[in-house]
């Protein structure tokens, strides 16, 4: 079953009521659940973002003093996030506001999952892509007690989309922690038209940067890839670090929008910014790279083509 969000019509009213709409069909089309709109004390240990500790129940989160996280293993080496459901965890949500996103991730015994394994300074990554691969967003979720997420949501063009969640769970049969990512499309509903795929390229300029990649990437096959960031024809060294890395980089792939992520291995000698990469698949992908610079983010986004494995 299919919503309709409509994009036609002008003026304030309009255009708030349908943002009202947009998330609430979003939010139908994820999951089909009803709303979890009861205020919960929050728990410490995450950070809110901007405007969220006006909402109730979510004050007082802070990620200041998260514990250092040890390593975490890919619960499923090579997958692609095309699946709201997998390795015991399924990917539910609701509304609690017309511009917020809730959503809670399920164990297997249907109960909200509560314990997370900090990781990259967070405990849950929220991705949303469009399906041109346009439109990419990172968003920062907070957590109440009872395991809802919530997050705010920004307005979005009229597509289809596909979010992500990804986040590590303790696994005791392991005694590591396994990250997870799971998914679900939606579809923002109107006049919709895709904005065309730049060519592959190697170099390209967001925000008075000059941002550069390295590598060759094979399907199947972890590799090392780098990113260069230039200003005024120098060389950018006072790179913040930005979710236990200095460069995120994440990438999703032509046609059915499967997700990979480069875990960031810090910098070299050169200034480099240096990370490990598997690409489940051959293909086209569009891979961004953030990175932060005097406290304000940066996202470039470049076309790479991954060969098949040997």
């Amino acid at each position: 079953m299919s919503e309709s969000v409509s994009t036609a019509g002008g003026g304030a009213s309009n255009r708030r009521r349908r943002l009202a709409t947009t998330v609430a069909t979003v939010l139908t089309v994820l999951t089909g659940l009803a709303a979890c709109a009861t205020p919960v004390t929050p728990r410490s240990g995450h950070e809110m973002p901007s405007g969220m500790a006006d909402m109730p129940g979510m004050a007082d989160m802070s990620m200041a003093n998260a514990p250092t996280e040890p390593a975490v293993a890919d619960a499923e080496p090579g997958g692609t996030g095309l699946f709201a459901t997998a390795g015991g965890y399924s990917l539910a949500a609701g509304m609690t506001a017309p511009d917020t996103v809730t959503f809670r991730i399920n164990g297997s015994d249907g109960k909200a999952v509560t314990r997370y394994q900090p990781y990259e300074s967070r405990l849950v990554v929220l991705y949303v892509i469009r399906s041109d691969l346009s439109g990419y967003r990172l968003l920062d979720p907070a957590m109440r007690e009872d395991g809802t997420w919530a997050a705010r949501l920004p307005a979005l063009s009229a597509g289809s989309y596909r979010a992500f969640v990804t986040f590590a769970a303790p696994d005791s049969s392991q005694g590591t922690p396994l990250r997870h990512t799971l998914s679900r499309p939606f579809t923002v509903e109107g006049q919709a038209e895709d904005a065309p795929l730049p060519s592959a390229a190697t170099t390209t300029t967001v925000d008075g940067f000059a941002v550069g990649w390295t590598g060759q990437p094979r399907a199947g096959v972890s590799s090392p890839v780098g990113v260069s960031i230039a200003r005024g024809g120098k060389k950018v060294d006072n790179v913040d670090r930005f979710l236990d890395g200095y460069a995120h980089l994440t990438a999703f792939r032509v046609g059915d929008l499967a997700l990979t992520r480069a875990f960031s291995t810090g910098k070299d000698s050169a200034g480099l910014l240096t990370a490990n990469a598997m690409f489940p698949g051959s293909g086209t992908w569009r891979l961004f790279a953030q990175f932060q610079v005097d406290g304000q983010q940066h996202t470039a986004a470049f076309t790479v083509v991954v060969p098949a494995g040997r």
